[in-house]
């Protein structure tokens, strides 16, 4: 990575006072999704969807700026005991039991929601950055995210990064795809 990437650590309010930049962040970073018109990729639904996520006790985010501009951003939340996140989950063959697998104390798993670069600054790192940047600090056993199974690309980097899949679940926000359940060691 030839550029400097910066990152800046945000906590749910302070992210919701820069909501403008997260906004244009997800629509230079998803231009491709936002383009099949499916109304889940839009700026707005997602934007409607952060503003749930970022309310969430322990959300975290990580801003990633080249030069003062804003190129990526990630953000996530510990799991708490009365989460929603598994509901839906389907699990493959060979994982524990459903019951097992989704109790959570606020501890175990890390929900990693989103991990996007503008699309012109893809290709150089700085997902990395921003992964490696958000789970710095995190102390959970897992961490959990969900991948569209289209996104090849997306999905060739986290298996490097340790991730394996899990099961599959479609998230009850309208018009959600089916996702594939990622699970990693945040720190291997």
């Amino acid at each position: 990575m030839a550029e400097t990437v910066v990152l800046q650590s945000l906590s749910g309010n302070l992210a919701r006072t820069v909501r403008d930049t997260i906004a244009d962040v997800q629509a230079r970073s998803y231009v491709d999704a936002i383009a099949t018109g499916n109304p889940f990729e839009s700026t707005e639904a997602f934007m409607e969807r952060f503003e749930v996520y970022s309310a969430v006790p322990g959300f975290s985010m990580v801003l990633a700026t080249i030069d003062g501009e804003p190129v990526g951003q990630a953000f996530g939340w510990p799991l708490g005991i009365d989460t929603t996140w598994w509901t839906g989950l389907v699990l493959d063959p060979g994982q524990p039991s459903t019951e097992d697998f989704t109790v959570e104390d606020g501890t175990k798993t890390y929900a990693l929601s989103e991990l996007m670069v503008d699309k012109k600054h893809t290709g150089h790192g700085i997902a990395g950055v921003l992964y490696r940047g958000l789970l710095a600090d995190r102390t959970e056993q897992r961490v959990t995210w969900l991948v569209n199974p289209a996104n090849q690309n997306a999905y060739a980097i986290y298996r490097h990064w340790g991730a394996r899949r899990v099961g599959t679940l479609q998230p009850a926000w309208q018009g959600a795809p089916q996702f594939h359940v990622l699970i990693a060691d945040p720190h291997p």
